[in-house]
């Protein structure tokens, strides 16, 4: 099993480009994506209206919840004591406060 950083790094990005791939399509029906996107379906990143693929909430929640988990870690390493539960809860606030 793969430990390290890059490997870590590497599940995060494939994650985000795999949301960023999906998102378009995600409620559609095989016939919906085929009358959007012809027979082959979605093939490519679809721009948003920045130019740019993007993520959604998945990708965002993903995020906040390797923060937190590495802020659980890190104060428990570092105080000795820590509850990963509420260190991800508070993660999880912070990123409600980014939804606006």
């Amino acid at each position: 099993m793969k430990k390290d950083k890059d490997h870590f790094r590497g599940c995060l990005l494939g994650g985000a480009i795999g949301d960023a791939l999906g998102w378009p399509v995600e409620f559609l029906s095989l016939s919906e994506i085929k009358k959007k996107y012809g027979e082959e379906g979605i093939t490519g990143l679809v721009a948003g209206i920045n130019g740019k693929a993007e993520i959604t909430d998945d990708t965002q929640m993903t995020l906040f919840t390797a923060e937190g988990l590495l802020r659980a870690e890190s104060r428990g390493r570092g105080k000795g004591i820590c509850h990963p539960s509420s260190v991800v809860y508070y993660a999880y606030l912070r990123w409600l406060h980014t939804q606006g």
